[in-house]
């Protein structure tokens, strides 16, 4: 695979913008882009998986837990470090109902079943929504996960076909079990 290309791309798309982005509109400085940091959620791990899809387009499900860190004040649902569940589904024809679809059937396993979707702002997804479930001990709903429709610009740098769709969604393993 041709690292070096997919960097070069990455780069433009943060830069100048590229596949109808207009991109991030700041400079790009590999030495930003190469420290070493906590991970604050994982989807590079879902781009890895997504860029070594392209050498073979079809189908596919991608999932991954790992530990991730948050500058977050400790409360009845925040914790400053959790595990992130994170999912990828890449197939031809997606949309975003069926990624509401998905979601519901996902948090219905878990007993999760009054969930309620919110517009919100993901740099790697559009549209993307907040993913709200009902907390009876709370009397309120809270925040269990977000998710969206990877954008163009993400998914075309490394090597997908323009048709193939993705959804991208995430969570804090420890968050539904606040929950329940």
């Amino acid at each position: 695979q041709d690292y070096a290309r997919y960097w070069d791309s990455v780069k433009e798309v943060h830069e100048r913008g590229k596949y109808g982005s207009i991109g991030y509109r700041y400079p790009f400085r590999d030495a930003e882009a190469l420290k070493l940091v906590l991970r604050t959620h994982t989807t590079a791990v879902s781009t890895y998986m997504l860029h070594k899809l392209a050498a073979d387009p079809r189908p596919a499900r991608y999932f991954s837990i790992d530990r991730v860190f948050r500058n977050e004040t400790v409360d009845a649902t925040h914790l400053a470090e959790f595990h992130q569940v994170e999912g990828v589904i890449a197939d031809f024809g997606l949309t975003l109902g069926g990624l509401i679809g998905f979601m519901e059937v996902f948090f219905g396993k878990m007993g999760i079943h009054r969930l309620r979707f919110k517009p919100a702002y993901n740099p790697y997804t559009e549209p993307s929504m907040e993913i709200f479930g009902f907390h009876e001990g709370l009397d309120r709903w809270v925040e269990i996960g977000n998710s969206g429709m990877f954008r163009p610009e993400m998914l075309e740098p490394t090597g997908l076909p323009k048709d193939m769709r993705v959804y991208g969604w995430g969570l804090s393993l420890e968050r539904p079990t606040m929950i329940k």
